[in-house]
């Protein structure tokens, strides 16, 4: 199952030797998994039937509603989202097609190359009050930038961004030059790494998308900064 490092609450696991044992242990135990269609099409709920690292593939149940079925396998790539106790796991599937597994229906999909899996968080937060968010500029650096705020700033540990819900943000995406804006010391470019992603209800009961990320480049001191105006110091 997931790594046991007690000293870290996230991981991208980038190797095939090391997403294979949590891939396996999930198909093992026919893993509930929940795959988001894009603009709002709906959600397709299924199980992790097999997992062939050899083979270059994984499986999945087909969904019992064919509309949504069929909205899965029209699309490129999906990501998967497992939850086995308190963990949050995701790893992304690339050309879904159809299949069978043991005489039922099935959909195949290439074997991910990156799997993320995320704990609940040890480290300290520094959690903001909503007209302290930090607004940001995600991805500015980059090909696609949107508009986002920073929900919390820990220093040794992952941090969160909230942003529209229509955006999607697979894990291990790097949100190149995003400018943070810091109230009276102007802004800092730093790069985000997204971990995961999931829907959250905010406090004005609108929803959004979070992602908890990790700084690439952003020494302590710009950390720190972020975390001071995050508390309103």
């Amino acid at each position: 199952m997931p790594p046991t490092d007690k000293n870290a609450n996230s991981h991208l696991l980038r190797s095939r030797s090391k997403i294979a044992p949590v891939l396996n242990a999930l198909a093992a135990r026919r893993q509930s998994v929940t795959v988001e269609l894009p603009e709002g099409q709906g959600v397709v709920s299924t199980q992790l039937l097999v997992a062939d690292a050899v083979g270059d593939y994984i499986l999945i149940a087909t969904a019992p509603d064919a509309a949504l079925n069929d909205a899965l396998l029209a699309l490129a790539r999906v990501t998967l989202v497992a939850e086995p106790q308190d963990w949050h796991i995701e790893f992304v599937g690339i050309e879904p097609g159809a299949s069978e597994h043991e005489g039922a229906p099935a959909v195949r999909l290439r074997y991910p190359e990156i799997l993320s899996v995320q704990q609940r968080r040890r480290d300290e937060r520094h959690d903001a009050m909503p007209a302290l968010m930090l607004r940001c500029v995600a991805d500015a650096g980059g090909f696609a930038p949107f508009d986002a705020k920073i929900k919390d700033v820990s220093l040794g540990g992952m941090s969160v961004l909230i942003y529209p819900p229509d955006v999607m943000i697979e894990p291990g995406t790097v949100l190149a030059g995003s400018r943070i804006e810091i109230p009276g010391a102007g802004a800092v470019t730093v790069d985000l790494e997204v971990r995961y992603s999931e829907m959250v209800t905010l406090d004005d009961g609108s929803r959004a998308r979070c992602s908890g990320f990790r700084f690439l480049n952003a020494p302590d001191e710009i950390r720190q900064q972020l975390i001071d105006a995050i508390n309103g110091a």
